[in-house]
């Protein structure tokens, strides 16, 4: 399932002899807690530290508010660079000498965009919820498809798929049971 996350972005200026507009960011940060509000209600989402080790990374494109319709502003390896630091994911992107890419980089610089957001797949398995916390973690980040600069950090998209595995989750009596079960046995082995 394909999510979407909202971070921070801005802008460098341009050295005198470089024509390219370059912008970096955070779309991805580890172990903070970020509040989720869906439909069925708000949850606590926290994306660990390591969920990025191993994940695909390879091909991924740099866009303007996810819309796949238009030309991508930069995209993994030759015009956007990935680098990872305990603290999540950075990027650092050139732009194009485009009149989008021109009024996204001029709307970061006067902070009017300061949001980014990403597209990512979790494995079966790569993510757990508590109940009792209320909290979504991931434990691992499958692929990033790409990273958008937002102007807003509300993001619907990540309501359908997050909800999805929410109200799987909460809605099967049978799976918390049988959770329970397993507990009292690995208990009583110990």
């Amino acid at each position: 399932m394909k999510e979407f996350r909202v971070c921070e972005i801005r802008a460098s200026s341009p050295a005198e002899d470089d024509k390219g507009l370059m912008i970096q960011g955070t779309p991805i940060v580890y172990d903070q807690p970020t509040k989720i509000n869906d439909p069925a209600g708000t949850y606590i989402e926290i994306i660990k530290r390591g969920a990025l080790d191993g994940a695909d990374l390879s091909d991924a494109r740099l866009l303007y508010n996810h819309d796949l319709s238009k030309v991508p502003l930069a995209r993994t390896p030759k015009t956007m660079q990935f680098t990872q630091d305990p603290a999540g994911l950075k990027i650092v992107a050139t732009l194009p000498g485009t009149e989008e890419a021109r009024s996204v980089y001029t709307a970061v610089q006067r902070g009017d965009l300061s949001g980014m957001s990403f597209a990512f797949k979790v494995p079966v398995g790569g993510d757990s919820y508590d109940r009792t916390t209320n909290t979504r973690t991931i434990h691992k980040i499958e692929k990033v498809y790409e990273v958008s600069v937002v102007p807003f950090p509300a993001y619907p998209q990540t309501s359908i798929e997050a909800r999805t595995a929410m109200q799987t989750a909460v809605n099967d009596p049978l799976k918390d049971a049988a959770k329970i079960k397993i507990n009292q046995i690995l208990k009583i082995e110990v």
